[in-house]
């Protein structure tokens, strides 16, 4: 494999302003969908076309390897990974805090909105091809994908595998709301609803989330492992341990990511001076941040900056993908003019 697109960034729709966006992934031999351990506060559809994936649910992990739709629950923590060329998936999230209707007391609401608001009531995370209902929820998902196609604007990515498609008209607004109460109402005639069980709760799961969530909160700052592990209600070796097997990496890996991933964005978005970019992202120390971001990205930050500016249209960016090739010793950006290892 030549080339991954990493991301700790949604691999769904993102919701900004009045846009809802669709995402969509067709990995190829330079280029394969890669997301890191990430959850949501609003459900999220998947669907697997071709290709084969490896995904992580709440700690679980499944080789999907067939055509098939994947409906993960609000706060699900989980991460994705294409293992084949010609893996194609698309994907959205389903705002369902957006969809209640004006009457609280509306039977909609109650049955089903509030529950699946709330997480009382949860979807079947899998429908196969074999499963009734799976060729009607396919066939709405299906027109969701033509209509974002023939009107939504394209947003820029860095990479030609990955599109995004943001519809923001109040005439698109009320089309897709009205697919998504479409595909939940097929969903609870065809039973792929359930009550929450306290299974389902799982303290290990809820762990890693806390600790992520404090890193993301307070990157900017110094984070000790000692008050992460507190956090997450561990033994600082085990927390160590148990955090690795989970996410792949380390935890100060993982933070020193999500640095660079804030510096990266401040340098493709702003013209802070390189020292300020590092001070604003956590890194203390200009040449640890310099030696940091070299090692993950592949370029120094102001080649970085540049290299963007001129390879990337003037529009605005919402949630990029930074490319990344593997090399012997460690993962290193993949672009048109990469500087020599």
């Amino acid at each position: 494999m030549t080339g991954l697109r990493f991301s700790t960034a949604p691999f769904s729709s993102v919701r900004q302003g009045d846009a809802m966006r669709l995402y969509e992934s067709i990995s190829d031999d330079k280029e394969r969908l890669q997301v890191g351990l990430n959850w949501h506060d609003d459900p999220e559809l998947l669907y697997f076309k071709s290709g084969q994936f490896r995904l992580t649910l709440n700690l679980k992990e499944y080789e999907i390897t067939d055509e098939r739709i994947c409906l993960i629950n609000a706060g699900q923590i989980r991460k994705l990974e294409a293992e084949s060329r010609k893996a194609v998936e698309y994907a959205i999230r389903i705002p369902v805090s957006e969809l209640l209707f004006q009457d609280s007391s509306d039977p909609v609401n109650e049955k089903l909105l509030v529950p699946l608001m709330e997480g009382r009531l949860l979807f079947n995370t899998f429908l196969t091809v074999s499963d009734i209902g799976f060729l009607e929820v396919l066939q709405v998902f299906n027109e969701t994908i033509r209509h974002f196609r023939r009107v939504a604007a394209r947003e820029k990515t860095e990479t030609e595998s990955s599109r995004v498609f943001a519809a923001s008209s109040v005439s698109d607004q009320m089309y897709l709301r009205g697919t998504m109460l479409e595909i939940i109402s097929l969903a609870d005639a065809y039973g792929m609803l359930r009550l929450r069980s306290g299974q389902d709760v799982e303290k290990q799961t809820e762990a890693v989330k806390a600790a992520i969530r404090y890193i993301r909160e307070n990157y900017m700052n110094k984070i000790y492992i000692h008050d992460l592990s507190n956090i997450a209600g561990l033994n600082e070796q085990y927390f160590i341990r148990f955090f690795g097997n989970v996410t792949g990496i380390s935890p100060l890996d993982y933070i020193n990511r999500y640095r660079i991933k804030k510096a990266a964005e401040l340098l493709r978005t702003t013209d802070i001076k390189v020292y300020e970019v590092a001070e604003m992202s956590g890194f203390h120390n200009v040449g640890n941040f310099m030696k940091i971001f070299r090692s993950q990205i592949g370029q120094t930050p102001m080649v970085y900056r540049k290299s963007f500016n001129q390879t990337i249209a003037d529009t605005k960016n919402e949630e990029p993908s930074i490319v990344y090739r593997k090399s012997a010793n460690h993962t290193i950006v993949d672009t048109k003019n990469k500087e020599k290892k």
